[in-house]
C-alpha cells in the first residue's frame, strides 16, 4: 500500500525546528476530503514548501462480520518533497461516532546531502493537549561504504525539555559488505556512560548472500562477560526472500537450546502472500499453529487486503479475526455511505 521514497535533508533546520514547521493537524471529517489539503496549505508553511501535488493519501477499511461490509478504519496521509522523498507520515484513525478523522501518530525524516535517512522522528497526538508529544528520535550514522553503522536511539523526557539518549545500535561488515555483528548499548544516566547490553552474531554457511544464523548474547554485569540468550535460524529462496525462520532460548541449566516460535513465509514471486507463526508446546515436543496471515496486492504490487486468522485448538481450523482493505479510493460522503453495504 505504501509507496517507498526518499528525501534530500533540510540542513537549516534541526528536528525541533521540523517539529515547529508541521501544523497542528486538526480533525477532518470524511466527506471533506477534498478540502485537507487546502486546509494544510493555509495554515502550514510545511504543506508550501511540499506542494500540494506531493501529498498521498491512503485509507484503511476494517471488515465488520457482523454487518458484512467494509468500515472505515483510519487513513494515512504521505508528505513528498518534488524529488520524491517521503518527508512525513501522518497517520489517523477514524472516529465513527464523531463523523471524524483523529490524529494518531506521525513520523518526520530529514536526509543528508546523499540522499540517506539521518534522523527519523516519532510522536503521538495528545487528544487532552491537542498537541502533539514527542516519543524517540533515531538518529543514523554511515559508513564510508553507505552502510549504516550507528543508530542512536532516544527519548524525550518531557520533564528537562530535551532528548535523552537511550540505546546505541553499533553495526559491523565483513568484507563481503555483509553484517558480522551488532552491538547493542544502553545508556547509564547515572554513570553518563554506555554499557553493553545485547548483541548479534551473524553467521553464513555458504560464505555469501543473507545470514543462515544469528546468535543473539547478553552481557552479564556478574561475570562481566557474553553469555548465550536466543538463536535465530533463517532460510531463503533463489530470490533471497526468507522463507523460514526459527527461534530458540538457551536454557542454562540444561545447557541446551529450547525451542520458541518459527515462521513459514510463503510468496508470488517478490511478494509475500501468507506467513504462519508456530509456538514449541514443552509438554507435547511438538509444533503448532498460532497466528497466519494472508496478504492480497493489486495489480501495481501495492498491499490491498490484510487477512489475521488464529488457529482454534478444538476445531483444528483456522479462524478469520482481522481483516484489512488498503485503499486510495476516497471514501463514499457519509449518508451515501450509510445506504451502501460495501462502499469499497
Amino acid at each position: 500500500m505504501r509507496v517507498s521514497r526518499s528525501i534530500k535533508r533540510w540542513n537549516i533546520l534541526s528536528a525541533s525546528a521540523v517539529v515547529s514547521f508541521l501544523v497542528l493537524f486538526v480533525s477532518l471529517s470524511a466527506n471533506a476530503q477534498e478540502k485537507i489539503e487546502e486546509k494544510l496549505f493555509q495554515r502550514d508553511s510545511l504543506i508550501q514548501r511540499v506542494g500540494l501535488e506531493n501529498i498521498d493519501t491512503s485509507y484503511t477499511y476494517e471488515w465488520n462480520k457482523d454487518s458484512s461490509r467494509w468500515e472505515l478504519f483510519g487513513r494515512d496521509l504521505e508528505f513528498y518533497r518534488a524529488n520524491q522523498k517521503l518527508l512525513a507520515r501522518l497517520e489517523q484513525k477514524w472516529q465513527p461516532g464523531q463523523l471524524q478523522y483523529t490524529n494518531s501518530s506521525r513520523t518526520i525524516k530529514s536526509y543528508d546531502e546523499k540522499g540517506q535517512v539521518v534522523e527519523s522522528l516519532n510522536q503521538r497526538w495528545d487528544t487532552s493537549r491537542q498537541d502533539w508529544v514527542n516519543l524517540e528520535l533515531k538518529t543514523i550514522t554511515y559508513d564510508d561504504a553507505g552502510n549504516k553503522s550507528e543508530i542512536l536511539y532516544q527519548e524525550w523526557r518531557k520533564a528537562v525539555g530535551r532528548w535523552i539518549s537511550a540505546t546505541r545500535y553499533l553495526i559491523d561488515y565483513n568484507r563481503k559488505g555483509e553484517r558480522s555483528n551488532i552491538m547493542i548499548r544502553r545508556y547509564k544516566p547515572e554513570t553518563d556512560s554506555w554499557a553493553n547490553y545485547q548483541r548479534y552474531i551473524f553467521r553464513y554457511k555458504n560464505g555469501y548472500g543473507h545470514p543462515d544464523e544469528a546468535l543473539v548474547q547478553r552481557w552479564d554485569l556478574q561475570s562481566d562477560q557474553w553469555e548465550k540468550q536466543g538463536l535465530y535460524t533463517m532460510r531463503y529462496n533463489f530470490r533471497g526472500k526468507k522463507t523460514f525462520e526459527s527461534r530458540a532460548t538457551w536454557n542454562e541449566s540444561l545447557r541446551k537450546w529450547i525451542n520458541g516460535i518459527r515462521y513459514r513465509f510463503n510468496y508470488k514471486k517478490n511478494l509475500k502472500v501468507a506467513q504462519v507463526m508456530q509456538r514449541w508446546d514443552y509438554g507435547t515436543r511438538k509444533w503448532y499453529n498460532a497466528v497466519q496471515k494472508r496478504f492480497k496486492y493489486d495489480e501495481n504490487e501495492e498491499l490491498k487486503e490484510e487477512l489475521t486468522f488464529r488457529w482454534n485448538k478444538d476445531t483444528e481450523q483456522w479462524v478469520l479475526k482481522n481483516r484489512l482493505l488498503y485503499s486510495r479510493k476516497k471514501p463514499e460522503p457519509v449518508k451515501e455511505q450509510k445506504k451502501e453495504s460495501d462502499p469499497s
